[in-house]
């Protein structure tokens, strides 16, 4: 197993640094960087390293950190920012300074091999203020708390509380970016019963199915209101609320990851990578040949093949009248019950008004 890790991760370095090299480096110039500085009371369990697990091994000739594969975690904190800086066109957006998280998103891969799982959060979950307030709305993490506390960080904490394992590394795309990764790699296949509208999101698609542009893959995830079209007229489509536009989310991640598979080559990769670089952002510990060997290795995580971790959650309308969501059992037991089946308790409800 040990032996298969490093000729992979050898051959994604030789393949990045031949005649791609050049292409690759100016392409991860263009990303963004981010410190995640966790504050020395933090005090979050590190789940993802347990004690006894032996050390990551490093290849001397490609330097690669080859995480142990007899125990441990590799936890991805995925995030879709409403920032509309980058975009050119703000119809069905609306203006907004600054950036909230639209889209919360959670990797967990077991590196034993073992079945990953990915978590999607509620951006309207309520979750306690790490920078020291009332409890707010999981996408307000974002925002940071000013000078003491950048974004990414108390957005990771916040996450870190609610699942009670560490967060590795940290990415987040812009809305330009979301429709920017669509476009590099053909569309995305969005397929329905009946037309759908909804106006307020610029959305618009037709009965049947439509390889999507990133715009209208976007309009589509983003959708709170959607209508569909009956023979009695356009009506809201019945259930549709923010646990929706989370399923969507879902769906068009594990599509996406299944996607790179039809990639021949980390440098394919890497060239869709290019398109949209400039609307990426991760954490300053993710090195460029650990961001390849993460989608490559990600390229066989098809529908079925990602266990799919759901939080049930109640509406709830806060003491200053604000309208979340809020978890009806402990997140962190969902967690806790995927990485040890055998062992932990039943999650039970510990949500009351």
């Amino acid at each position: 197993m040990r032996r298969k890790l490093l000729i992979g991760a050898g051959l994604i370095a030789v393949l990045l640094l031949a005649t791609g090299a050049t292409f690759a480096l100016s392409t991860w110039g263009e990303v963004n960087r981010v410190s995640i500085d966790r504050p020395a009371s933090a005090g979050v369990e590190a789940a993802s390293e347990p004690e006894g697990e032996s050390e990551p091994e490093v290849d001397p000739e490609t330097g690669i950190t080859i995480p142990p594969s007899d125990g441990g975690l590799d936890v991805f904190l995925l995030v879709g920012s409403d920032s509309r800086d980058s975009l050119e066109d703000l119809e069905g957006f609306g203006e907004f300074v600054g950036e909230r998280a639209d889209v919360v998103m959670v990797m967990i891969r077991p590196r034993d091999g073992s079945t990953a799982a990915m978590l999607s959060l509620p951006r309207d979950l309520l979750v306690e203020d790490v920078c020291g307030g009332v409890a707010h709305r999981l996408n307000d993490a974002l925002e940071g708390c000013g000078d003491f506390m950048n974004g990414p960080t108390a957005l990771t904490l916040s996450v870190e509380s609610i699942l009670g394992i560490t967060v590795d590394h940290f990415a987040l795309v812009d809305l330009a970016g979301f429709q920017g990764v669509v476009d590099a790699v053909g569309g995305y296949e969005i397929c329905l019963k009946r037309d759908v509208r909804d106006q307020k999101a610029n959305l618009e698609l037709p009965a049947g199915c439509t390889l999507a542009s990133g715009e209208q893959t976007l309009a589509w995830m983003r959708s709170r209101n959607t209508q569909e079209l009956t023979e009695s007229g356009w009506r809201i489509v019945p259930g549709v609320n923010d646990l929706t536009r989370n399923e969507r989310q879902r769906v068009f991640m594990v599509s996406m990851l299944s996607r790179l598979s039809d990639f021949g080559s980390p440098q394919d990769i890497a060239a869709v990578a290019r398109a949209v670089a400039s609307h990426v952002t991760v954490d300053d510990e993710l090195t460029l040949v650990d961001a390849v060997s993460l989608a490559w290795t990600m390229r066989g995580l098809g529908t079925g093949s990602v266990n799919t971790l759901e939080i049930p959650v109640a509406n709830f309308t806060t003491a200053w009248g604000a309208e979340v969501l809020v978890a009806t059992v402990d997140i962190s037991e969902i967690v806790a019950s995927y990485l040890s089946p055998e062992s932990a308790a039943t999650a039970s409800p510990t949500f009351s008004k």
